[in-house]
């Protein structure tokens, strides 16, 4: 496919990739504070860029982004706008739906906001009953993975706002983040408790903080150690296991939809 963003192809353009690809990348997002220094669109802009990317590597079509997702521990700042999650859930569910309706029998949901995955969970587990495979990439989870080497602050490399974000933002958009505006932060006591058991610390105990319980500013760590040159090198490796995942994913057998009886087997 020459195109891969389904938002600047034609009609017609569209019905032939159609016929190049089962598959549809859907980058979600939000639209959300980040800290005293960096854009409210973050989030979205990150999964705009980087769907892109991803489509021109694994020829898949990339559908519109999403650009707000459930944003709910962040609704105290100003900029930040939250879709309750059974909104959230029944919109994502209705996109792949039209999708579907086109012929397309895979669902990849390249995820920027770790807060959306419930939604995606949601599509993932009803769609498999109707024969469609979905799955979905924790973008920040991913950047975090590769970027050990890489970090050179002591204090939260990886919080909202922290060293790893705010160098992969650098990276895309130079101009939409003003360190000199930073207020690094990691002394709050609710950061120092619920730090260490929000879902994405890894279990096994989980709590459901508020921003507010973890920070004064919308985010925490030292983005001051953040830069471009380090955010590129984390965009190029966590895409390197991106482009992977979905190639494998690509190939691998559609479910069976749940009301059709397997050959052989009984009713």
């Amino acid at each position: 496919m020459k195109k891969v963003l389904m938002a600047e192809m034609t009609s017609r353009q569209y019905s032939l990739a159609l016929e190049a690809t089962d598959t549809v990348i859907i980058p979600v997002g939000s639209t959300e504070v980040l800290g005293s220094h960096g854009p409210l669109g973050a989030d979205h802009l990150v999964a705009l860029t980087l769907g892109r990317k991803l489509g021109e590597r694994t020829q898949c079509i990339v559908a519109p982004t999403v650009p707000f997702g459930d944003a709910q521990e962040l609704k105290h700042w100003p900029g930040t706008i939250s879709i309750h999650f059974d909104v959230l859930k029944q919109f994502y569910l209705e996109i792949c739906k039209a999708f579907i309706a086109h012929g397309l029998k895979r669902v990849f949901f390249l995820n920027t906001h770790f807060m959306n995955m419930r939604a995606v969970d949601f599509c993932g587990r009803s769609l498999r009953e109707k024969g469609i495979l979905v799955a979905q990439g924790d973008w920040w989870r991913a950047a975090f993975s590769v970027s050990d080497d890489l970090i050179e602050s002591d204090d939260y490399p990886k919080g909202h706002g922290g060293e790893v974000i705010t160098s992969v933002v650098m990276a895309l958009h130079p101009d939409l983040v003003d360190l000199s505006q930073a207020t690094p932060e990691s002394t709050k006591p609710g950061l120092q408790f619920h730090g260490k058991f929000t879902a994405t610390a890894g279990g096994p105990f989980y709590t459901y903080p508020d921003f507010t319980d973890l920070c004064h500013s919308g985010g925490w760590g030292n983005p001051s150690r953040a830069s471009k040159a380090k955010g590129e090198l984390i965009i190029s490796r966590a895409l390197e296991k991106m482009v992977t995942f979905i190639q494998e994913f690509k190939v691998q057998p559609l479910p069976q939809p749940h009301d059709q009886t397997p050959s052989g087997g009984n009713p």
